[in-house]
């Protein structure tokens, strides 16, 4: 039976401390790698050297060695001074392994007075040589301190757990309490909200005549048998019954309407298909609505709830503001309900609308020469919506006439009403917007020209930009005046009555894509540049700009004004943003996830309320300002060659690298259009409507 140790022997064995065992070995003189020592001095090898024979020594002492022997001390060779050389590389070993030796003798060092000192330590050292003179009452009294000991320990281990879980359950709680009361006060004012809407509705259903008025009115006394007035009879009778209805309608379409409709049936309101459709549209972007709903009533939301005003004060004051057409007193509308009738157009406005449908398709090249380019790089409507211009890298101008184009629909070849033949391949045209024939436009030689579309005729020929020229466009307050921005990083001011330029405008620093003035002022103009920045300028002042837009990743490739306050702009980062003119930070929106662009010159339209651009999928997208999400996308149908011996190795592009290059809305003066034309990289004109 093997015999046990003694426990002298266990307790002598763990009172050997490693930290202080390493320590020695650090503190002595010795050197604890023999790798690195002497063969002859045993020490630390000192300015490394080696001989011929591959034999390493310090330099001191091989020189020794070799005046006194002559030989190397390992091999007896015969050596001389001149057959030694220095060990760099076993140099540079050295003197990393002595700087790591210094570097914790430090640590050590400094932990050797806490060790020295550590209770537990000495513990351990006095129980290993001095537990065989302990008697049982004093090993008795040790266990019940250091028992005492664990407890106290173990309290404050658990004390010290729980306190900090405690902490994060009382942060947690004020942090979900916050919550609370900001869902509070969002529940507030969707309720107040829901007053509001609700208090039109009534109101609404108390201005409609009930049914028993109509049928008053259409009472009539019997009169003549003749065939006439059996018919008007029968007329008046269709109109009463359709009266009838709608009043049933409104009346069925309230909230827990108490409306004494004669016969209580679902509405055909919200039952149409066009209802049905809208309210699809709002569930599919309902998480974009609420965060447009939000931001709309985000003042009210935090300042003033609508709980805080009388449900009657909401209730008369919206209706005044939105049922105008109805006779009630005008009161001052207060912010809460200017904000929810923005929302509320927000979403009827986003809503209207259920896809793009094609009116035309016409061809901007009708030659059969598909070897040639025919991107489409601009496309714009004359002062009347009559015609429009279609130029690109053909070197031709084209006017079409609207009307015709989209009266023949079914016609597959249409020839312009007119033609210009240019020099050099066009980026850009520009109506004017009080002579209705003079027409501008842009080229890749840095040439401005301007035509009479009538005549045909140049009227103005402008050459002072020494590279080629992306942009142009009148402004439309003071008609004679135009503006072109171009790769020599100068947007130049010029007047159809005048020779030369009126005024330059020179960035240095990038060059310019595109040029707009604000479609109201005579003298405020924006261009976007390839230094990834909207600069927005006034006229009279040309040393420093109103405002640099900053927000795009690339360069910003068109500028377009919705409004007099409000720009949207497109750069070939992919992104469309909305900037506020007046309110910094100025980006409103970002529009992403839609369309695709890269490289290319895709194309910017607007309507004031919808924006078009071009993508380099081949495809045409449409968004609403007031949400970031695309509304449609209508896909350019891929082209054919239209020969038969066409070989495909001539072959322009594959249908990847095809972009919708060009966009124009058709204008209005009453309310915004719903027409838009837009033409590819292939040259390929569609004539869209929002339906």
């Amino acid at each position: 039976m093997p015999r046990r140790q003694s426990s002298s022997g266990n307790l002598s064995n763990l009172s050997e401390n490693p930290r202080k065992k390493m320590n020695k070995e650090l503190t002595s003189n010795k050197n604890p790698n023999p790798h690195f020592s002497c063969p002859v001095c045993f020490e630390l090898i000192n300015e490394a050297t080696i001989t011929r024979c591959g034999h390493t020594y310090c330099s001191k002492c091989i020189q020794k060695s070799i005046e006194i022997n002559k030989k190397c001390p390992k091999c007896n060779q015969s050596l001389t001074s001149d057959q030694t050389f220095p060990n760099f590389l076993l140099n540079e070993l050295i003197n990393k392994y002595t700087l790591e030796q210094q570097e914790k003798k430090k640590l050590f060092s400094t932990s050797q007075s806490v060790d020295e000192n550590d209770p537990a330590d000495n513990l351990k050292t006095f129980l290993a040589s001095e537990s065989d003179k302990l008697s049982l009452d004093n090993v008795n009294s040790i266990l019940e301190v250091l028992t005492q000991r664990k407890v106290l320990l173990e309290a404050e281990s658990i004390t010290a757990q729980n306190k900090l879980l405690h902490e994060f359950l009382e942060h947690l709680l004020k942090q979900t309490e916050l919550q609370q009361k900001e869902l509070d006060k969002k529940v507030r004012l969707i309720k107040g909200d829901m007053k509001v809407v609700e208090g039109i509705l009534k109101s609404v259903q108390s201005t409609c005549p009930k049914i028993e008025d109509v049928d008053k009115h259409f009472e009539k006394e019997p009169g003549h048998s003749s065939e006439a007035t059996k018919n008007e009879t029968g007329q008046l009778n269709a109109i009463r019954d359709e009266m009838k209805q709608l009043i049933s309608d409104i009346g069925s379409s309230l909230p827990e309407s108490n409306a004494t409709s004669s016969n209580p049936t679902t509405s055909s309101i919200t039952q149409s298909t066009t209802y049905k459709l809208r309210k699809q549209k709002m569930f599919h972007h309902f998480d974009d609505f609420v965060k447009c709903y939000y931001l709309n009533r985000n003042e009210d939301l935090h300042f003033q709830s609508s709980s805080d005003l009388p449900e009657q004060e909401l209730m008369i004051t919206d209706t005044n503001e939105t049922t105008t057409n109805i006779q009630t007193p005008s009161t001052e509308t207060p912010k809460t309900c200017k904000s929810l009738e923005t929302f509320r157009e927000n979403l009827v406005k986003f809503s209207r609308y259920n896809q793009l449908r094609t009116l035309s398709t016409l061809n901007y090249s009708n030659d059969n020469n598909v070897t040639s380019s025919v991107i489409v790089s601009s496309i714009e409507f004359d002062k009347d919506n009559e015609y429009f211009a279609i130029a690109g890298v053909t070197k031709k101008i084209k006017i079409f006439d609207y009307y015709a184009c989209v009266r023949d629909a079914v016609v597959d070849i249409r020839y312009p009403i007119n033609e210009m033949q240019c020099t050099s391949k066009i980026s850009c045209v520009a109506w004017n917007s009080f002579y209705k024939e003079l027409l501008a436009s842009s080229d890749y030689e840095g040439i401005v020209t301007v035509y009479d579309v009538e005549t045909r005729v140049r009227k103005r020929t402008f050459q002072e930009h020494d590279k080629r020229c992306w942009s142009v466009d009148f402004n439309e307050i003071d008609t004679k005046l135009l503006a072109s921005g171009s790769d020599d990083a100068r947007v130049k001011l010029w007047s159809i009555d005048c020779e030369n330029s009126v005024a330059t405008l020179e960035i240095k620093t990038a060059n310019i894509c595109c040029v707009k003035f604000n479609p109201k002022s005579s003298c405020h103009l924006a261009f976007g540049s390839a230094d990834h920045c909207v600069h927005y300028y006034d006229l009279r002042s040309l040393k420093e700009p109103l405002c640099i837009f900053k927000g795009h990743k690339k360069a910003v490739s068109y500028v377009k004004f919705l409004n007099t306050h409000e720009i949207i702009s497109a750069g070939t980062d992919g992104q469309l943003k909305l900037w506020e003119i007046n309110k910094p930070p100025f980006c409103v929106r970002s529009f992403v996830g839609g369309h695709v662009n890269e490289k290319n010159f895709v194309g910017l339209a607007t309507n004031g309320d919808y924006i078009a651009c071009g993508s380099e999928d081949n495809s045409l997208c449409v968004y609403y300002k007031g949400l970031s999400k695309q509304l449609f996308n209508l896909k350019f149908d891929l082209q054919q060659p239209r020969y038969s011996g066409y070989d495909i190795d001539n072959k322009i592009s594959s249908s990847d690298n095809e972009f919708v290059s060009a966009v124009c809305w058709k204008k209005s003066l009453n309310q915004p259009s719903n027409t838009i034309i837009a033409g590819n990289s292939r040259g390929i004109i569609k004539i869209l409507e929002l339906v």
